[in-house]
């Protein structure tokens, strides 16, 4: 993912749009890129921390977009456990039907 594509996805990070392939890649662009850290906290500051500011609520900035980051990574993570606890109950399931099917036409 280069520059230009994050900060294109910013919005939709933000809002939770994103897919488990696009959200990965953006997190880990985050990572590596301290002009899309410093992008990333300037929309967030400007779309979140003005709203909870005229709401009268109090913003840190660093902090709450931190715990944002964390919990995106904690989903990003379920996504994936449960993505592949599904591939996995399918392979068994799969396994399971052919050896019936192997007995049944084997051993009649």
């Amino acid at each position: 993912m280069d520059c230009k594509e994050f900060n294109s996805l910013i919005l939709d990070f933000l809002h939770d749009r994103l897919d488990e392939m696009k959200l990965s890649e953006f997190l880990s662009h985050i990572e590596e890129c301290e002009d899309c850290r410093d992008e990333l906290r300037i929309q967030y500051l400007i779309y979140e921390g003005l709203e909870r500011l005229e709401a009268g609520a109090t913003f840190d900035v660093d902090k709450d977009l931190a715990d944002l980051m964390q919990l995106q990574r904690k989903r990003l993570s379920s996504r994936q456990g449960i993505k592949m606890t599904a591939i996995a109950s399918e392979i068994i399931t799969t396994a399971a039907f052919v050896i019936v099917l192997f007995v049944v036409l084997f051993y009649q």
